[in-house]
């Protein structure tokens, strides 16, 4: 169990830190959003919340029901509960013992060295497994990841916050609802969390060395030399996701031969060389016709879509230790998508 002081947690740095990283976060919030408010009052806002907080006298609002300007729908934190909620993501993904296997977690590789490594790792081995969490976030039960908390959490008041955070509850037009099952999307402390709740497949995953394993969030690659080790790995994913309440993904997932070719994280693997996947591409030329379709009706909007290429090409090749990505053959796919040869 891990003791946690909010004296610790909730210091004058952290604070300053999260403060910073909400102006940017809400930086083009229109002039009602309440983060207006707490920064013009910043200079005393400041030191109360950190009285109520080193107090144990501070209690999470409910969220928000915002709609946004394509008609869809986000839950949203005060910005108070936003700076809390980022401190506490601040300190508990330093405190709490995640796997490395798990890269996502800052300071655990990220996307690209996921990538790199999978690629590098696909020689030695036959088999594979790929698979994914159906709706991950919106499918964490409550019950078990706040008995997770209780047996890892030992300070009362941090506990009792990350409870307010799970259970939380969501008003629109002064009606209020119980949120019963899942943690919030866009909040800070949700990828920690999300990190957490299938750590214990991590570990055992991790301190099995027959396999290589790696988890981005809720996309799984596992990698075997025989298939009876594929077997015993697929036993062991399926009896934690039983455990954890969560199912896979059917249409993401993949079991077989490595030769066979898989995509994993944007990319395509299988073949001599690394390359980028369908998928990836697909998205990208979508966005781009949206983009065109906008510059159309609006000429000052053209720039985005050269920002888009630019952007997007960059992401592309950023970080691949395979040099068989070269930018101009992916820029030569994009246009066979967008202007298809004539038949």
């Amino acid at each position: 169990m891990m003791m946690l002081d909010a004296q610790h947690v909730f210091t004058e740095g952290n604070i300053d830190i999260a403060y910073s990283w909400l102006c940017k976060q809400r930086a083009n919030f229109p002039p009602n959003a309440d983060i207006w408010h707490l920064r013009f009052h910043w200079h005393s806002q400041r030191q109360a919340l950190l009285e109520s907080l080193h107090t144990h006298d501070y209690t999470l609002l409910p969220q928000s029901v915002v709609t946004k300007a394509d008609g869809s729908s986000i839950h949203l934190w005060s910005s108070c509960d936003a700076l809390v909620l980022k401190m506490l993501a601040m300190a508990l993904a330093d405190t709490l013992v995640l796997s490395t296997n798990c890269t996502h977690v800052k300071g655990h590789g990220g996307l690209k060295a996921t990538v790199n490594t999978l690629h590098s790792a696909l020689p030695d081995y036959t088999y594979v497994m790929k698979t994914d969490v159906k709706g991950y976030y919106a499918s964490i039960d409550h019950t078990l990841l706040l008995k997770q908390l209780d047996e890892d959490i030992g300070n009362p008041f941090i506990y009792r916050l990350l409870a307010q955070f799970v259970k939380r509850s969501v008003e629109k037009g002064g009606t209020f609802k119980a949120v019963q099952c899942g943690i919030s999307r866009g909040c800070s402390l949700s990828p920690v969390i999300a990190a957490y709740y299938v750590n214990g497949l991590d570990k055992q995953m991790e301190a099995d060395k027959r396999y290589f394993y790696r988890r981005y969030m809720d996309d799984i690659i596992v990698l075997a030399k025989t298939r009876w080790h594929l077997r015993c790995a697929i036993r062991t994913v399926n009896q934690h996701f039983n455990a954890l309440k969560i199912e896979q993904a059917p249409d993401k997932k993949f079991i077989g031969r490595i030769e066979k070719q898989f995509d994993f994280l944007g990319y395509r693997f299988g073949l001599p060389h690394l390359a980028v996947a369908q998928k990836t591409i697909s998205n990208a030329v979508n966005m781009a016709i949206r983009l065109y379709e906008k510059k159309q009706t609006a000429p000052k909007r053209a720039v985005a879509l050269d920002d888009y290429f630019i952007r997007w090409l960059r992401w592309v090749v950023a970080g691949i230790d395979d040099n068989s990505i070269k930018p101009f053959y992916v820029v030569g796919i994009l246009t066979n998508q967008l202007y298809p040869s004539p038949l």
